[in-house]
Order: structure tokens, then sequence, then C-alpha cells
């Protein structure tokens, strides 16, 4: 993976397989969470319910 820079916000690429290992699509809400040791993990955040309309 390699870290890039846009616009002031680093981004970094998933690699396919693991998307697809994973069942993660363009529009999946991931977030990164750093444990006591340092180490980075990806984590998938649940997917929001649309608010009904009256």
């Amino acid at each position: 993976m390699k870290l890039v820079d846009n616009n002031g916000q680093y981004k970094i690429t998933i690699p396919k397989e693991l998307a697809q290992a994973k069942g993660w699509e363009a529009g999946t809400q991931i977030r990164f969470v750093e444990d006591i040791e340092g180490n980075v993990h990806l984590k998938e955040m649940p997917k929001r319910k649309k608010a009904s309309k009256k």
C-alpha cells in the first residue's frame, strides 16, 4: 500500500483482494482504530439506516 497526499489529506488504497475478501465495496465506511501498542486496525462501520420521511 502507498500513502498519497490529496490536497492536505492522506489516502491509502486498500488492495482489491482484501476488500473483496472482507465484502467491502465502494461506499463502505471504514475507520482506523489504534490499539494500545500502536497497531492500526481497519474496522467496518455499521451501515446507517435511512431516516423515514413523514
